[in-house]
This record gives structure tokens, sequence and C-alpha cells, in this order.
């Protein structure tokens, strides 16, 4: 693991980069002069990442783990504290999952919700104490999702009725919560954003199988490329002032835009913050 001495440039953590979104911000940001730490689950996929970025200003730097698991995301945290013992000026968290069929974590979630919320909210409280800022406010920036509106609440293991869909839904209503619950309890301490790319044509719906392959296959032209939304998220993690924590951001969206009433109602997230730290193992907040 190569660590980071006396960085002079800001330092990123972006995940799921190798690929799509993630991909495009890791680029955007190291040809802005950052350091950026590029993870993904495949150490192939991440050298291939990072040596496709070619010449740039900044830096890449790989980190790999399985972010299915909380000791998957345990062992990501270690590598970023490892590399980066100065301090993370900004969390990307973007990784994001579909599956085409129900199952259980070890940690007993759905996989969905493992992967697109508890790996989230458990690396962002695990990197807690290194994420410093440099002469502002760190940022934790959560890649949301606009179908997040037609989501119900659900327990976490999604076991009844469960479809592809209904639990991808699920698991970015239950994020989108935790991030506005989050910006309150951190409020002072760091900035967290919720960034929502729109529609976008990556892989990711190709890798997911099921419906959504359909849906990739059949909206690809009306879809937006991925770097757009990564723009959009570069400016959050480096523009000042920028927005206000807790603000909600629509890629390519002119004037204000809202998220569902139910990801705003502060009693579904203050139900979500309990139930996260529950998961996690840690004590209420």
């Amino acid at each position: 693991m190569e660590r980071i001495e006396a960085q002079p440039h800001p330092v990123a953590v972006v995940t799921g980069a190798t690929s799509g979104i993630g991909r495009s911000v890791a680029h955007e940001l190291a040809g802005a002069g950052w350091t950026v730490l590029v993870h993904g689950r495949a150490p192939e996929r991440v050298r291939a990442t990072i040596e496709s970025a070619g010449e740039l200003p900044g830096r890449l730097l790989p980190v790999v783990a399985d972010l299915e698991t909380l000791a998957g995301v345990g062992e990501l945290a270690g590598q970023v504290r490892a590399a980066a013992p100065e301090g993370v000026d900004v969390l990307v968290n973007n990784a994001g999952a579909a599956f085409d069929r129900h199952g259980l974590t070890v940690d007993g979630v759905e996989r969905t919700m493992a992967v697109n919320h508890l790996a989230v909210a458990g690396l962002t409280f695990a990197l807690e104490p290194v994420l410093t800022g440099r002469g502002s406010l760190p940022r934790v920036i959560m890649v949301t999702s606009f179908l997040e509106r037609g989501a119900r609440p659900a327990e976490w293991t999604l076991s009844s009725g469960w479809t592809q869909m209904g639990a991808y839904r699920t698991s970015k209503l239950v994020d989108l919560a935790f991030t506005y619950a989050l910006a309150r309890e951190w409020a002072g301490r760091a900035d967290v954003l919720a960034v929502d790319p729109g529609s976008v044509r990556t892989g990711f719906q190709r890798r997911a199988g099921g419906p959504l392959r359909l849906i990739g296959v059949l909206g690809k032209p009306f879809m937006a490329g991925p770097e757009r939304p990564a723009r959009t998220i570069l400016a959050a993690a480096t523009a000042l002032p920028g927005h206000p924590t807790g603000s909600y951001i629509r890629a390519g969206a002119a004037g204000r835009s809202d998220s569902s009433a139910l990801s705003r109602d502060p009693d579904f997230q203050r139900e979500v913050f309990t139930e996260t730290r529950r998961h996690l193992g840690l004590a209420p907040s």
C-alpha cells in the first residue's frame, strides 16, 4: 500500500471507481490536481482505471475491497487510513449494485441493501477520524437515484415480495434518508451532500441483469453519458462555498429539485439512522 506523505494536494476517495460515473469522477478529480484513492473489487480493473487516465496533474492510487460485507468495508477503511494518514478531504460514495435474485449477506442483510446503504454508512463512519478537510470542512458525497421516489419502507432482509427494482428503490430511499440525518448529525464537522445523476448510460444495468438489463438496453438512446454527473459531483466536491450540507443535487436539472417526501420525513430519517447504527454495531447517537 502506497502511503501519501506530506500531501500538498487535496485527497479524495471514490468508491466504485472502475467504470461509469465513478471512473469519470476519479479521472476528473485527478485532472484537477487531486490525489484520488481509486476503489474497486478487482485489482486488475483498478489498475486498468489508473492506467487509462494517462498523464494527469494529480495521482491515482489503488484500494481494493468487496463492499458486500462489513468485513470488506473494514478492509477498505483500513487501506484508506493507511494510505492517507494526514487525512481525506472528500469521500465519494459512488459504489452501488443490483442483483437478479434475492440473497442475504453474511451480515443478515439483503445484498442490494448491503452494498447500496449499509456499506456506505459503515465506510463513512469508519473514515470519520480521517475526514479532515483542507482549509474547509470535509465533504461526503452520496450518489443517490431518483428511483427512490417509488420505494416503500421495508425490513432490511426484503424477504417479502422481493423484486430487483423494488430492492434497488428501497436501498436508495433508505440511504438518502440516512444522508439527510447524517447531514444534521455532522453539521459543523462535515458537509454531506446527495447527488442524483439521473438516467445514465453505463454498464451498471447490463451487469445487474434481470429487468434492469432490459431497461438499460431500451433506454440507452435517451440516457446521458457518465461525464455529465461526474462534472456535477466534481463541482459538489470542489466548489466553494458550494451547496449547504444536506443538499439534494440533480445532475443536469435547472432550479430546485427535491427528493421524495418520505426521504425528507424527519421521523423516517431518525428511524433509518438508528437502524443503521444498530446493524453496524454502533451505539445509538
